[in-house]
């Protein structure tokens, strides 16, 4: 294990630690990919996207710094901009294992969504969502996303969409 991937974890365990009582209850429930999408839509907590960016980017501060979140479930509102597109994925793999989640989902690929108010984030989409998003959504449609919030950088939250219902 590299030196910069040991400091990770150390960080991550030490905000584990010193974490609320009702994180470290989260993070030692079910690990994120053993739950499906669709029984667990009454868990995932309902987000504004628009104030979640900034909250996020806040937290990170001006260090720019990543900050793991253990997998938390959020879903949230927004037009899809882009189709999702393979990518090569690693810190995401590294995220998930620091998180606890087994097995790991495959991830290969990102699009990017936009707010309401109009910020643009990219989004990772785990493999079985990509063909359902390729026939069920276009460009400029909007959707109710249901994911998990992996970490946050200097662009905001980073998430994982594990499903999505097209909106009506």
């Amino acid at each position: 294990m590299s030196f910069a991937k040991k400091l990770l974890f150390i960080l991550a365990l030490s905000a584990l630690i010193s974490c609320p009582v009702s994180m470290r209850a989260h993070a030692a429930a079910k690990p994120a990919a053993s739950r499906t999408a669709g029984s667990a839509k009454a868990a995932f907590r309902a987000i504004d996207l628009d104030r979640f960016i900034v909250q996020e980017k806040k937290a990170v501060g001006k260090d720019k710094k990543r900050i793991i979140r253990m997998a938390a479930p959020v879903s949230f509102e927004a037009r899809m901009k882009r189709n999702p597109e393979e990518k090569k994925m690693t810190y995401v793999y590294e995220v998930l294992e620091l998180s606890g989640v087994k097995p790991l989902p495959e991830v290969k690929h990102r699009m990017f969504v936009e707010s309401r108010g109009r910020r643009i984030i990219p989004v990772y989409v785990e493999r079985r969502v990509v063909d359902r998003i390729g026939k069920e959504l276009t460009a400029g449609s909007m959707a109710r996303f249901v994911g998990y919030h992996l970490y946050s950088y200097g662009k905001g939250p980073a998430i994982m969409v594990v499903d999505f219902a097209a909106a009506r």
